[in-house]
């Protein structure tokens, strides 16, 4: 079984859970207005999480060597470059918006300075590792996955009622995925899990009043 808390950060899979239902919910809606068949919002869906999944699955892998060809440009910076304290700098700006802005100046300072001590050159930052395509295997299937529940009552209803079904799953997992985030962010659970299906509601609202 994929392990996908090892391969993608919680921030990596609630978004892509996110993307999949967001999509999903916009290609029912769409197909349901121009054909109002079922087994073409099936046909349709799958077909869009599959596609959809392999993009987000390379982006996934771009985006990871890019990030380690960003740092590795950093550190070739910080070692190369000219001038009093240009590499503690350089140090110091790739720490920006991590946890160590949390600190004073002195430890931020301190913290950079232990960086740059240890620092090497990243190596095979322009090469996709194993890791790299696992995630991006990972973040496909999220995306797959997450699609699949709302294609079920269309499965088992027709019409009208297959759609409304559908609707409802989705705002149950919105809220699902914001009450986890909200854990996680250290938010109010409930609360979150709220703003998350509002959002969606408001999506699903759109849909249902072009008719869907």
């Amino acid at each position: 079984m994929m392990k996908f808390r090892s391969l993608l950060s919680p921030s990596d899979r609630h978004s892509e859970i996110l993307f999949g239902l967001i999509m999903v919910l916009a290609i029912t809606g769409t197909v349901w207005l121009e054909t109002g068949s079922a087994k073409a919002i099936i046909s349709a869906g799958i077909g869009a999480c599959v596609a959809w999944g392999i993009v987000d699955g390379i982006i996934y892998v771009y985006s990871n060597l890019l990030e380690r060809g960003r740092i590795a440009l950093a550190a070739q910076e910080a070692s190369t470059c000219m001038g009093e304290g240009c590499d503690i700098r350089t140090i110091k700006e790739e720490l920006e918006g991590t946890i160590v802005d949390t600190l004073g100046e002195r430890e931020r300072h301190e913290v950079a300075q232990h960086i740059l001590i240890r620092l090497r050159p990243i190596e095979n930052h322009t090469r996709a590792t194993r890791d790299d395509i696992l995630g991006g295997i990972a973040a496909g299937t999220l995306v797959f996955i997450s699609g699949m529940p709302l294609l079920l009552p269309f499965l088992l209803f027709d019409g009208i009622l297959a759609m409304r079904f559908s609707s409802v799953i989705v705002l149950i997992m919105l809220f699902a995925i914001g009450y986890r985030w909200g854990g996680y962010v250290g938010r109010n659970k409930f609360h979150t899990g709220a703003v998350m299906m509002g959002v969606g509601a408001v999506i699903t609202g759109v849909v249902i009043a072009l008719g869907g």
